[in-house]
Order: structure tokens, then sequence, then C-alpha cells
């Protein structure tokens, strides 16, 4: 049951800390300062400490309001890199950029309407388990008060600049950022497309050249038995068109690159990260060091926000992304953790018979089916000048396997 919105203080202590230096008199440092904020949506208080860096700490009595004041405070560092993580991944660029000479933004638009991001992330949200709905919920709540706390003057430049006001943060906006990163570090349909050309080769020269195995393989669960690959038909049936579809798919995944690349969210293909640990043995604490380099590329501002959070039971520190509640790399009072992405096959690529005589039918293992047509309405704005937009539409056909992504002569491809 959500909680009544009622009106709590907020104390924010925006404080220096470790600025004392024995070099410097103690009455040429500045004094800290601290703010109150009656913010509306709070139960009790929550104290937001910054260090020198400007790092939050974040200091609350229960969870609700340790992540409303988490969505407060990444509000007001990086509202307008928020909204641009969540338009990428909505497909709504085009309501702010417009169109300019190569019709990125609109591009990128549609292929993400295509994807369906939007929809996946508004189902997930819906069906999330109580505890983490709540968390969703209380976050986008602290960024929607310090929206509501926003006027003219105040609103950070790059919406003064581009003439246009934040639309209120959901909970799915949440999700949708971190669709934005698996579909970054996401490109396994390039290897599908290059084993389907080179099914046709004879076994020897194929097993030569894609090996499977490795000796320093460790079995740890199921059987190493070889079975039949259902997909080795359709492998086949893709490989001879195998070159044309790389060229038409990359011509697509350029588009992604040029887009997200502008705002720190594009890695090279094939980029990998790393994490390794240190024993106790050869540390000054005895304990156990974890070191981690996600690979992702530095970017200003960057794609990862530093803070501490503490409330009763939590205890955490590390980065997270803008517009994502809690902690995503960090250590607690007990452990640390990291992510690593070594290119695992998250994606595959289906090639749809679809009725010579019926468009909208395709071909299933029980038959004939109709396909999903789903219609998007992208709002393109007409200039910077001019807040008003036109109104664009796309219709998505969507098959069981998903999306059709591309259609090539006469044949039509999902991701």
């Amino acid at each position: 049951m959500k909680r009544p919105v009622t009106v709590y203080l907020l104390v924010a202590l925006l404080c220096s800390i470790g600025l004392l230096s024995p070099n410097v008199p103690a009455q040429e440092t500045a004094a800290p300062q601290s703010t109150s904020l009656k913010v509306a949506g709070l139960q009790e208080k929550v104290t937001v400490r910054r260090d020198e860096r400007g790092i939050p700490y974040i200091q609350a009595n229960n969870d609700h309001d340790l992540y409303f004041a988490q969505g407060y405070v990444t509000g007001s560092d990086r509202l307008w890199q928020m909204d641009i993580f969540r338009r990428i991944a909505r497909g709504e660029l085009s309501e702010v950029f417009g169109v300019g000479p190569n019709n990125s933004a609109f591009e990128e638009d549609k292929r993400h309407r295509t994807l369906g991001f939007a929809q996946v992330a508004e189902a997930e949200a819906a069906q999330a388990s109580p505890q983490a709905k709540g968390i969703l919920e209380a976050y986008a709540d602290g960024v929607n008060a310090y929206i509501a706390s926003l006027d003219a003057k105040s609103t950070p430049p790059e919406f003064q600049l581009l003439q246009y006001k934040p639309k209120p943060w959901k909970p799915a906006d949440s999700l949708l950022v971190v669709k934005n990163f698996f579909e970054v570090l996401s490109s396994s349909w390039r290897l599908d497309i290059m084993r389907a050309a080179l099914a046709d080769l004879p076994a020897e020269k194929r097993a030569a050249l894609l090996v499977e195995t490795s000796p320093l393989d460790v079995l740890v669960v199921g059987s190493d038995a070889q079975k039949p690959d259902p997909a080795v038909k359709s492998a086949t049936a893709i490989a001879r068109k195998s070159t044309e579809l790389l060229r038409a798919l990359a011509k697509d995944e350029e588009v992604e690159s040029r887009s997200l690349s502008r705002f720190g969210l594009n890695v090279g293909f094939a980029d990998a990260s790393n994490n390794w640990v240190v024993s106790g043995k050869h540390t000054a604490s005895g304990k156990p060091l974890l070191a981690n380099d996600p690979h992702l590329p530095a970017s200003a501002p960057s794609i990862w926000y530093m803070v501490h959070l503490s409330a009763p039971g939590v205890r955490v520190a590390g980065v997270t992304s803008p517009g994502l509640p809690g902690v995503v790399i960090g250590h607690n009072d007990q452990i640390a953790w990291g992510f690593t992405n070594v290119g695992p096959d998250v994606q595959d690529i289906y090639l749809e018979q679809f009725d010579p005589k019926d468009p909208h039918r395709y071909l299933t293992p029980t038959g004939w089916r109709d396909v999903e047509i789903r219609h998007e309405e992208i709002k393109v704005r007409k200039g910077f000048s001019d807040s008003a937009t036109d109104t664009q539409t796309l219709d998505v056909a969507v098959t069981r396997h998903g999306p059709i992504v591309l259609e090539k002569d006469g044949k039509r491809y999902c991701k």
C-alpha cells in the first residue's frame, strides 16, 4: 500500500570534509553550510552530506525515505542526463532534438520503438515484487519532488537551452536505463550471422575455425554430449544471405553507435571487462581486495554516479547509473561486488517465412499465424524556436520471436 504523502523535513548538510590541512589555518577554512528543505513525501528526517568531491552520503531512518532521497539528490545533480537516458530507450529523442541533417535522432527513435523497450520496461515494473516496486516508486517520487521544486530560473541549463520541461519520472524509467546498458553490452548477433555463413563448410574445417571446447573447460552441471542443434537448418537458410544481412544490420548498428556514443553509452565490438581478487596474504589489512574494471568509456558527465546509502539494515557505497536506485557496483560492511561482460550469447536472429498471399501471416510449427501490429506515434519537434511537434507513425510487426527489425529481398528478420 502506498503511504500518504505528507510534508517532512529533509536536512541537507552541504559540508566539506577533510579540507582541514595542517598547512592551512583553521580560520581560513570555509565553514560547512547547512540547508533545511521541506519536501512532501518523506516520512522522517533525512540527512544528506557531501564530501569535498561532491559525492552524496544519504542517511535515512527507513528504506522509503532512503530511495526517495536518492531520487531527489540524483535528480538535482543529473536530471538532464536521466531524461536523455530514458528518451533514448523510449524512442523520444526527436521530441526535443527534431530532425537533424542526418535524421539520427529520428532513426534512433524508430529503432527503439521497433525493439519495444518501453513496453518491456512497463510490463516489468507492473510485475515487480512488492519490495522492488516500493523502491522504484520511492525513487521516482523523489525525482518528481525535485522536478516540482524547479522554476524557470532553477531548471537545469540543458532544459533551458533546448526550451523544454522535464516530464515526471516513472518507475519504469529506471528500468529503461538498464535497457540501455543491456543493448550496448549485447552484440552477439554478429557472431550468429558469421556462424551461419560457415554452416555449409565441411565439418572438420568448421570445427577448426569455430572451436567450441577447450581442454581447460570444467563441466559444472549437465552433460558434454553433443546434441543436434535445431537451429542448424535456420543457420543454413540464412547463410547464403549472410553478407547482405550483415551489411544491412550493421547500418542499423551504426545508427545506434552514433547516437549512444554521444551520451557515453557506446562500446566497441567485442570489448570486454575485467575483475580480479588479491588474496589477503598480500594486503596490509589481511583481507582480500576486489578490483573491477567495467571497461565502459569515460564521458562527461559520467555514466556512473557515486553515492553512499545508509538506513537500518542498509549501508552501501559505490556507483549506480543516474536514474537507477541503489548501488550497481560497490561494497557494504562485509563484501564487495562488481560486474564484468564477456560477450554472452544473449541475442538471436530469426528468418520468418511470410505468406506470399497475405503479408500479415507468417509460418509457425503449428501453422500460419497473424503478426501483431503495434502502432507507434513518434513526436518530432519542428524547430528549437518552436515547441510544436509533428507526429510520425510507425507500424511494428511482432512475431512469436520478436519484432521484425529488417525486411530485405522479400524476407523479414526478427532480432
